[in-house]
């Protein structure tokens, strides 16, 4: 082997060890919370890719904008009783930073809770407590902004059961495809069409701009399994070239996008 070889393994031996390094996940420390901090309780998945029933969870994100979008809120969760505990510890500031603007943020799962609770978390030099009410359909915050912490979000929907959301652009070349699908859907589906109210906050993701939501129910989802083959079927015959977008999500994450049939 000659010297030439020998020195570009070390050197490429060098760089991987650095690598490993720098990658390291025990290199991040814990740093004093610095922030206010809002919060939210809502319905979501586990994670947001899986397909299942929705879960309570608190989010929270600093008031705050670091230099490093994975910087962390580290925190631990409790219940006692009919009570969440949440400590927060600090900043969790891993090792390599992401570099681009962004908040610290937090995700605790609460499950599948229902009822009345009270939400107290602690800092350094603060506890400030929230009263919690889940009922089967709304999820209701109670109580008032402090100097640490804020409810973002007061009163927010919960995922209505076998329900979807039908969402597309209304700048198609042309739009009354997007009811003609909606019609075949409605040959073939028993789905009727509701409506969310301004009371709270929607538990689907909104759109703006040219992009419009519509929320229907269905029966049961051996129903809502036939959703991909009509769609599939109707793009086929109808705008084969993805001329036009239509994105269908329901109560349980499952979403159906006309570009990838």
């Amino acid at each position: 082997m000659n010297s030439i070889l020998k020195l570009s393994i070390v050197l490429i031996l060098i760089l991987l060890f650095n690598s490993c390094d720098i990658l390291d996940n025990n290199s991040s420390t814990i740093e004093p919370l610095d922030s206010k901090i809002n919060f939210k309780v809502l319905e979501s998945f586990d994670r947001y890719e899986t397909v299942s029933a929705p879960e309570i969870f608190i989010e929270i994100q600093t008031e705050k904008i670091y230099g490093c979008y994975n910087y962390g809120i580290s925190t631990y969760s409790r219940f006692e009783d009919r009570k969440v505990i949440v400590d927060i510890r600090g900043i969790s500031k891993p090792g390599v930073c992401l570099t681009a603007l962004g908040p610290a943020n937090a995700r605790i799962k609460l499950g599948y809770i229902s009822g009345v609770y009270e939400i107290e978390f602690n800092g350094n030099n603060f506890s400030d407590k929230y009263n919690l009410l889940i009922s089967d359909s709304l999820i209701i915050l109670d109580g008032k902004e402090t100097a640490n912490t804020n409810p973002s979000v007061y009163f927010m929907y919960r995922y209505p059961k076998n329900s979807f959301a039908y969402r597309y652009n209304t700048y198609a070349a042309d739009s009354t495809l997007y009811l003609g699908l909606l019609d075949t859907l409605m040959n073939v589906i028993n789905l009727t069409e509701f409506y969310f109210s301004d009371l709270a906050q929607i538990p689907y993701q909104t759109t703006s701009g040219t992009y419009i939501v519509r929320y229907f129910y269905y029966e049961n989802e051996s129903e809502f399994n036939k959703v991909s083959s009509v769609m599939k079927s109707f793009k086929q015959s109808h705008f084969p070239n993805n001329e036009v977008h239509i994105s269908i999500e329901n109560w349980m994450n499952r979403k159906i996008y006309s570009w990838i049939l």
